[in-house]
């Protein structure tokens, strides 16, 4: 006796790792189960999982209720013989013929089942047909029974395997979400549902400590967290390891502040501190979790872990432990990253287009060069405005073939201008990319050879960024120097750099940001700010250039402080090729007439 509950045992405990009990709708098992009700010609075919007290149906055709009292149950008996059992009329087999599923519904008088079993000899339960009338059943059939049966079993092995399951955490890991978000579509179409993705260890923190003592460690602290989160929430939601420490959710939708107030409570299981027990990893850095609630539609439902992962990086500060998904701002980001996989296309078919704003020379009062600024004009979104598509092209080597058309494009403008009597220089924007590659020199010489102009009638404007000041980037910045480019620091003091690092900066121009420049005309603290920034920048050497200028009383109060040049609307505003030659050589004529 002890020993047959010792071995009941640990079958439940090997049903209960399979993690199959209570699980959506798959469409891999139910499709067995339609092949069995069309080969057989029998109204019902069922997958039964034999639990303690009841027998649960993963799959089912031809019945309306998921599962039955395991005391009634045909599967039960069929659990316990490694044979299909066929009993071809229920009321002649006296185990049966007064049960529940036989004189009530669904009124069973025929039954054939095969068991399936695990390779460790463990039953699960059955692929049972069901009919509501007595027949014969084969030896032949018996066998295409047992095959479908087998057929089942690999559907199970799979999601046992690391196929489903993650090695390092034992918890399913993101393909088995997927499945079963698909089968949740299945069982409540029309059904809401909200995915928390929560995060164990911010980024840069989980890089650090997988470059620091390895995968292993962060894998057992995303164990241990598995485990905790599995005590706090019972049965009342599957726990998936999505990716390096990370774990998903799916919960029921709550009203109001519920549903954050549960968010809170998640958070809250990990106040105490993870280790991992062996390196002496901790986890207890901030940790957040991101909501995207989606409606059990497939196409909803699989997009549900992009958004709850898109929730997290909408909310990048340390201080948002809660994020919520934000409709508006993903529609925008994912419009940008869509653009930016059409580059390649938009620089094939001449979308681009350059526009020109002249800088005035305060020396000379003349206009000496102008600003080549990136425009796109998309074929079906129109214009694009350039802050929804530079920053993310920075970001790609994409901008390695734009600024390898921008340059040439504007080089090329230059020299037609001057063919046609208009002598400027011309500054074009570089990224921190672009000063990184081996050959960038290489292209400013080639390009300025090609348009017959000297080096020194181009400009490069870098945004200050700590990578200006190391490795390659800096490198980049100095040959492209010594070749006789001139190096504007654009933005300059508003972001990274100050003073202090313009001595090993071989830079020219230092063109202060518009945030700094627009408010000296009414703020006298803002006025001298800038006054002691034109001063020390002449005493170390560079030229100052402002950039926002728009009304008269900061262009009078910059010539005051000797700022050598100046750009904004105020001037003009940046001008297509040919208004930009009538401007500037109609002014620069005025000035300066032959």
């Amino acid at each position: 006796m002890n020993s047959s509950l010792s071995a009941e045992h640990r079958r439940l405990a090997a049903l209960q790792a399979t993690g199959l009990l209570d699980t959506p709708p798959s469409e891999e098992f139910d499709r067995i189960t339609r092949l069995a009700c069309q080969l057989f010609g029998v109204p019902i075919a069922l997958v039964s999982l034999v639990d303690a007290d009841r027998q649960w149906f993963k799959s089912r055709v031809g019945l309306a209720v998921p599962e039955t009292c395991r005391e009634d149950a045909f599967c039960d008996h069929t659990i316990r013989t490694t044979q299909v059992m066929v009993i071809e009329d229920t009321l002649e087999d006296p185990r049966f013929a007064q049960g529940a599923l036989v004189q009530g519904e669904p009124r069973i008088r025929f039954y054939a089942g095969a068991p399936l079993v695990l390779r460790g000899g463990h039953a699960l339960g059955s692929l049972c047909l069901i009919d509501t009338v007595p027949r014969p059943f084969s030896a032949d059939q018996q066998r295409q029974l047992e095959d479908l049966a087998a057929m089942v079993m690999a559907q199970i092995d799979l999601q046992c395997s690391n196929a489903r399951v993650d090695e390092s955490t034992l918890l399913p890991n993101r393909a088995q979400l997927l499945q079963d978000l698909v089968g949740l579509c299945r069982a409540e179409p029309g059904g809401h549902r909200v995915l928390a993705l929560l995060e164990l260890m911010p980024p840069d923190g989980l890089m650090d400590a997988i470059r620091a003592v390895g995968m292993q460690p962060v894998e057992q602290l995303t164990y241990e967290a598995g485990q905790r989160l599995a005590q706090f929430l019972g049965s009342e939601s599957r726990i998936y390891h999505t990716s390096i420490a990370r774990i998903a959710l799916v919960l029921q939708p709550q009203e109001g502040d519920a549903l954050r107030d549960f968010a809170g409570q998640l958070l809250g299981t990990f106040l105490a501190p993870l280790s991992d027990g062996s390196s002496g990893l901790v986890i207890n850095q901030r940790r957040r979790v991101g909501l995207a609630p989606f409606a059990l539609e497939t196409a909803d439902a699989i997009d549900a872990l992009r958004r709850a992962n898109a929730a997290l990086y909408q909310h990048p500060s340390p201080d948002v432990a809660i994020c919520d998904y934000d409709a508006a701002a993903d529609a925008s980001y994912r419009r940008s990253y869509e653009l930016i996989a059409s580059v390649p296309r938009a620089l094939a078919a001449g979308e681009f287009r350059l526009v020109y704003q002249p800088q005035f020379e305060r020396a000379t009062t003349r206009y000496t060069s102008v600003e080549a600024l990136l425009r796109w004009d998309h074929p079906q979104l129109g214009p694009v405005p350039p802050g929804d598509f530079i920053p993310l092209l920075e970001k790609t080597v994409h901008i390695q073939a734009v600024t390898r058309w921008v340059l040439d494009t504007a080089l090329a403008q230059v020299r037609a201008w001057e063919d046609a009597g208009l002598v400027v220089d011309v500054a074009i924007n570089v990224s921190p990319r672009n000063l990184e590659q081996p050959d960038f020199t290489d292209s400013l010489r080639e390009a300025c050879a090609r348009h017959r102009l000297a080096p020194s009638r181009l400009e490069i404007e870098c945004t200050e960024n700590a990578v200006l000041t190391e490795g390659p980037t800096l490198r980049g910045i100095n040959e492209a120097r010594a070749l006789g480019v001139r190096v504007a620091l654009d933005d300059f003091g508003t972001g990274y750099c100050n003073f202090g690092c313009l001595y090993g900066l071989s830079a020219e121009v230092l063109k202060l940001d518009q945030a700094l420049i627009r408010p000296i005309g009414c703020d006298a603290r803002a006025l001298d700010v800038v006054r002691g920034m034109v001063q020390l920048g002449h005493t170390l050497g560079y030229r100052l250039l402002a950039e926002g200028v728009e009304t008269a009383e900061v262009f009078d109060q910059l010539m005051l402080l000797g700022c050598d040049q100046v750009q904004g609307y105020y001037l003009s505003r940046p001008l297509p090729p040919a208004e930009a030659f009538e401007f500037v050589g109609r002014w620069n004529q005025l000035v300066t007439p032959e």
